[in-house]
């Protein structure tokens, strides 16, 4: 589906695409990208991957994982860290919402660095803040952490703004005519949230009205007069 195609949105339950060719390359997460593309070749046995809610992140670590054959982890206290992490072993450690590791997971995780670095096995570790930035009260664990490489998804430029957009719609089922992505891009927030949301709320509009999304209908969402683009 492209961005000058024009079709009636359908109600139906789409997936979001996950696929390495679907993922969205520019400025902004060129780095990262090229970190997980280098992948084995990394000079820690562990990376941190961090960057704002709705940047990517958990899709980049799903491509890694496919390529690495990763196993899902989250240090804890009731954890049987030995068994999770055996010689040679790939881990995802994604913390989602969570900025850093609770307090009673704090020696887990340094024992889980220790386990990696000694079996040489390798982790992805995604989150939102840069792990040299948590709130650490372990000085080995801190340490450790701080001496890992960390990689940045960093906020959205235009390309990306655009392109996500119009990819949000898609998996929704939904396509967007150029001359109303043109008019959307200077009066949307710069975020990742934000253009997910604007997805939604512009695919739900048009469901309920029956019809393609057009500027009069994104007048509409954006809450501004159908005059509005007359007035530039």
């Amino acid at each position: 589906m492209t961005a000058s195609s024009l079709q009636l949105p359908l109600a139906l339950g789409f997936r979001p695409a996950l696929g390495e060719e679907d993922f969205l390359i520019t400025p902004c997460n060129a780095l990262a990208v090229a970190w997980i593309d280098r992948w084995p070749d990394w000079s820690a046995s562990a990376l941190v991957l961090n960057g704002p809610a709705g940047a990517g992140k958990s899709h980049l670590a799903s491509v890694w994982a496919q390529r690495s054959g990763a196993t899902r982890a989250r240090p804890g206290v009731s954890v049987d860290l030995d068994a999770l992490v055996p010689q040679g072993a790939r881990l995802l450690i994604d913390l989602h919402a969570e900025s850093h590791p609770e307090p009673a997971a704090e020696a887990p995780w340094f024992h889980l660095l220790n386990l990696l670095r000694e079996r040489k096995g390798q982790a992805l570790i995604v989150a939102r803040e840069p792990a040299a930035r948590w709130p650490v009260r372990l000085p080995d664990l801190a340490s450790r952490l701080a001496a890992l490489p960390q990689v940045e998804i960093s906020p959205p430029d235009d390309a990306l703004l655009s392109a996500l957009l119009v990819k949000h719609l898609a998996d929704l089922g939904a396509s967007l005519d150029p001359a109303v992505l043109r008019y959307l891009l200077p009066r949307i927030e710069r975020s990742f949230a934000a253009i997910a949301g604007l997805a939604t709320e512009l695919n739900q509009a048009a469901l309920s009205a029956q019809k393609p999304i057009t500027l009069a209908l994104a007048r509409k969402v954006l809450q501004e007069p159908d005059d509005a683009g007359k007035r530039e």
